[in-house]
Formats: structure tokens, C-alpha cells, sequence
């Protein structure tokens, strides 16, 4: 009996240490404060738990605090670690090292940039880290005040603490995003202090394709809501900087599809992407800067690619796009820049973008134009794809020869000829049906058996695979089939039909919302599950 005691408490005991999370942040206070001159304070305070080995040698054993130290100061208010039984161990010295921003490292002009490295000591199961530092910006670095707060860590939150402080006289916008409650609002010495208080705030969740409406954040701003219009009106093209290249690019390019496809090229492959975060930087640097450093932000390549087109003669607008949720418009919060031409959005650091229409339902979007920057309405798209696609099978090869017809972009027709050997085991081989890189497949699903938040699919898609086979030197082993599911979310077709020595093998997928409720997950994981069945895509040939 006494045996089996000890092995249900060994066995509770497993049970909640698997139970409780890596880490815990007990608390976690950030204060801004927006002053008349201009100049802002940033104050951030954390008491984080840890709970396990890996939560100290993988996940917390650092911070890092990136900043411009041209504009911005860094005071480390209190740094230490209190164990587990209490000691209190005071970081060292040595433990705080100034370090280049990775992002920073082939861009000169902002190897000024800092990133403060704080490597926490003391550290073991049950100790808590605590962490006290002030960034304060100077005046005239940052045109407004803007807050696009993501509230949810990959640890629980006990205890989340947002202050904002402003001058009286001046007007706080905000906005909470999966969350509910107000600021208590109070005054003193001429200023108002906003303050929201939230309580047990779970972590991230371990899913995939989590939707951004499920995701707590707390956006503000003293420039009435509309800091990305401020952000994208301060985007100064200058064609005459960039005149000359364009002239010589496009010299043998005839039509105007030509002539923005080489445009597009050049931004795209020649001039590098620098990953700097918003508002890091004190400016954007202007399109002939960027052209001679042949390096730039997203928002200083959309300058430039603007810039060039319009060189070229063809109309130009740029686009931000802010998910819908973001109220208010915070720069912080930009999910997306494009430049319009014609009838297309291009983007600045990638030719394969998709459409943002694609997005329509859940983004909102900005562009400038005339009359300055305003919103503007995509109808939504579906991307549709068309496989066509032929294969020939002999005693030693497969030959592919196909094509793939995106209706997201009539240009956008990718051959994916190829051959691959065939080798028998036994007399048996087994044949995987070809796939492009676009696609569902391409998308990389992990299906849980179930979900607890809402999951956010790229976007609507019809995809159709049609396949004929040839067979020489094989028998088919694979019997002809026909599977259908049809559901709220979507429907998909399988089939298989033999035509004398012609396989013919028709795929379809249709999936209909890009918003998965938790309730429609089950008839939506039994659609992909089924589309990625290898029992429908691979063929058992037997040697003749």
C-alpha cells in the first residue's frame, strides 16, 4: 500500500510541474509620459518568476532594450534577482553591455543605434528577476505620442500596469483590442494620468495562426487618432533624385508593365532591407539618400520605389496598411506598406506580394493621393489557383510538365517542369503527386486536435489540381476513388479516373472564411486533413 502512496504522489508531482508554466510575470508596469516641450519618458518595471531551467537558459536569462542614444537616454533604475530562499544577488557591472542591433550590422547609417544587452545573475528554479529602467526621449524626436502596447508575453501576466501622462490641455485617443475596460483618469500638476490595470493575462497560446482580434493590445495617441496618417503624409518622394537611373533601367523597356516591373526589380533585389523598427529612427531618410546607400527601411524603399515610378511617368500613391482593430491608427501598429501603380499594390521589399485586397476584410487602409492621405476601400479577393499539369511515367523517370495560373495576378504563371527518377523497391515504387511553392501546402498547418482561440487563415482560396498521367512499364495498384466533404467553411474533391492508359487526377479545395472560429475548427481541420491525405496524392506502381 505504502508503495503505491508514493507512486500517486510521485505522479501528482509530475502532474503539476508539467502543469505550471515555464515563467510568470508577476507584475509588469509601463509609464509614458508625453511633457509640453515634446519630450517623453518611458518608464518599464518587471517581477518575473521562473519556474524552470529552460526558462533561464532559453527564454529570460537576458533583456534587451534597443534605442537611439542620439535622442534617447537609458538610466537601469534597479536591476537584481531574489532566489528562492531570498538572497538577493545585484547585477554586476559587467553584466550590462551596450551591442550593434542585428538589423543595424550592414547599415551604416544607424550603426549609431544600441541595443542594451542586461544578462540577469542569480538565476535558478523559483528566483525572480526584477528589472527597473527609464528611456527618456529628447525634444524632437518623436512627432507624437504613440502607443501600440501588445499586453500578452509568452508567460502568464498576474499583474499588467499602463499608465499615460500627458498635458491637460491635450487630448488622449485610445482604444483596447480583446480586452474590455476603461482608464481611471486623474489629475495633477497640470497633467492627466491615464491608467488601465489588467489582471491575469494568459500567455500566448501554443497555436498556430493565432487572429489578431484575439490578441490584447492597448492602442493611444495625442495626435487625434491619426499618427499613421501623420507617419505616411511625412513621406516626401522626389522623382528629379532618381531621374537619371530610371532613364537608363528602362532604356530597352517598351511597354508600361515593362517599365514598373524593372522598377520593381531594382528596389526589390538592389537596394537592400534594413528591419528597423518604427519610429527608431529620427527621420525618414529621403529616396536619394537610400539610392546612393543602396540600403533601406520598408517606409524609405516605398519612398523610393514612389519616387522612381513616378521618374518613369507612371502615377504612384503609397499605402499603409493598420489592422482594423488598430483604434487608433498607431504608427507602431503598421502591418503593411505598398505602393500603387496602375492597378497593382507593389511592395517594396518583395515582387511575390500578395494582394492586400486579399486582406480586405480585416485591414484598413491609407493612401496618399491629391487632397493628401485618406482612407481608401479594396473589395476582398480570393486567390485562385489553377494547376494544370501533365506527367509522363517510364521505367526510370517522371517528366512534369505543368503550369500554375494565379488569378491574384494575371502575370503570375510559374512552370514547374522537372524530372525526377524513379527507383523500384522490390518491384514497387510509390509516386507523390508534384506541388508548386503556392498554395495550402505552402502554408505549413499544424492541426491540433482542438483550439481555444480563433485561428486566422492567409486568406479565402480555391485551389484546383488537375493532373494526366501517362503510365509506360507500370501497373497502377492504386484503385480509382472519389472523396467529397462539403461544410460550412469550405468543401473538397478528390478524384480518380482511368482513361485506357491515362490516369486522370482532379484535386479541389475551396475554403471559404479566413476567420476559424473555435466552434468551426473541427469541420474546418477535417477539410485540410482530408486535402492532405496521402492516401489521395500518392499512387502505388507496380513494375510490369
Amino acid at each position: 500500500m505504502k508503495k503505491y502512496n508514493l507512486l500517486i504522489i510521485g505522479l501528482l508531482a509530475v502532474v503539476t510541474a508539467m502543469a505550471q508554466p515555464e515563467a510568470v510575470f508577476d507584475k509588469i508596469v509601463k509609464q509614458y509620459t508625453w511633457n509640453r516641450d515634446g519630450s517623453m519618458t518611458f518608464r518599464y518595471r518587471k517581477e518575473l518568476k521562473l519556474n524552470t531551467h529552460f526558462a533561464f537558459n532559453n527564454l529570460y536569462g537576458e533583456t534587451f532594450i534597443v534605442y537611439n542614444p542620439e535622442f534617447q537616454a537609458l538610466k537601469i533604475n534597479e536591476s537584481y534577482t531574489k532566489q528562492a530562499d531570498g538572497t538577493v544577488i545585484r547585477t554586476p557591472d559587467n553584466a550590462f553591455n551596450e551591442v550593434l542591433p542585428s538589423f543595424a550590422a550592414d547599415a551604416p547609417a544607424y550603426n549609431h543605434l544600441k541595443e542594451m544587452v542586461v544578462t540577469h545573475t542569480g538565476l535558478e528554479v523559483g528566483a525572480t528577476i526584477y528589472l527597473d529602467y527609464t528611456l527618456t526621449t529628447h525634444v524632437g524626436f518623436y512627432p507624437f505620442l504613440d502607443v501600440a502596447e501588445q499586453l500578452q508575453e509568452h508567460s502568464p501576466v498576474k499583474d499588467y500596469q499602463v499608465e499615460i501622462t500627458l498635458p491637460e490641455e491635450e487630448k488622449l485617443t485610445y482604444g483596447l483590442n480583446a480586452l474590455k475596460g476603461e482608464p481611471t483618469v486623474r489629475q495633477h500638476s497640470g497633467m492627466t494620468t491615464y491608467a488601465w490595470h489588467f489582471q491575469h493575462i494568459p500567455a500566448f497560446p501554443m497555436e498556430s495562426y493565432t487572429a489578431g482580434k484575439a490578441s490584447p493590445m492597448l492602442f493611444a495617441s495625442n495626435a487625434e487618432g491619426e499618427n499613421g496618417v501623420a507617419w505616411l503624409s511625412a513621406m516626401k518622394v522626389d522623382p528629379e533624385a532618381c531621374a537619371s537611373l530610371v532613364s537608363i533601367l528602362l532604356a530597352d523597356r517598351q511597354t508600361t508593365d515593362e517599365k514598373r516591373s524593372e522598377i520593381l526589380r531594382y528596389v526589390v533585389d538592389e537596394i537592400a532591407t534594413v528591419r528597423l523598427p518604427i519610429l527608431l529612427s529620427a527621420k525618414i531618410r529621403p529616396p536619394r539618400e537610400v539610392l546612393q546607400s543602396a540600403y533601406g527601411s520598408p517606409s524609405e524603399k516605398a519612398t523610393l520605389l514612389a519616387s522612381m515610378l513616378l521618374a518613369a511617368g507612371l502615377d504612384a500613391q503609397i499605402m499603409m496598411s493598420f489592422p482594423s482593430f488598430a483604434t487608433p491608427i498607431a504608427v507602431h501598429a503598421i502591418s503593411d506598406i505598398r505602393v500603387k501603380s496602375g492597378d497593382r499594390y507593389l511592395s517594396p521589399s518583395r515582387k511575390d506580394a500578395s494582394d492586400p485586397a486579399l486582406r480586405a476584410t480585416r485591414d484598413q487602409f491609407w493612401q496618399t493621393g491629391e487632397n493628401g492621405v485618406g482612407v481608401i476601400q479594396l473589395d476582398e479577393k480570393q486567390m485562385t489557383l489553377d494547376y494544370q499539369v501533365n506527367i509522363a511515367l517510364n521505367d526510370t523517370l517522371a517528366n512534369v510538365s505543368g503550369s500554375l495560373k494565379n488569378s491574384e495576378e494575371v502575370t503570375d504563371q510559374a512552370d514547374f517542369s522537372r524530372k525526377k527518377p524513379i527507383r523500384p523497391t522490390n518491384g514497387y515504387t510509390l509516386y507523390i503527386l508534384p506541388t508548386t511553392d503556392k498554395g495550402i501546402d505552402t502554408w505549413r498547418l499544424r492541426l491540433n486536435s482542438t483550439r481555444t482561440q480563433p485561428m486566422e487563415l492567409p486568406n479565402r482560396i480555391k485551389e484546383s489540381c488537375s493532373y494526366t498521367l501517362t503510365v509506360d512499364g507500370w501497373e497502377v495498384e492504386t484503385r480509382p476513388f472519389r472523396k467529397e466533404m462539403s461544410n460550412p467553411v469550405g468543401k473538397v474533391s478528390l478524384t480518380m479516373d482511368r482513361e485506357d492508359n491515362r490516369l486522370i487526377i482532379r484535386r479541389e479545395i475551396e475554403l471559404q472564411k479566413t476567420i476559424i472560429e473555435p466552434d468551426e475548427y473541427s469541420a474546418f481541420r477535417a477539410l485540410v486533413l482530408l486535402w492532405k491525405n496521402d492516401a489521395f496524392r500518392m499512387l502505388m506502381l507496380k513494375k510490369k
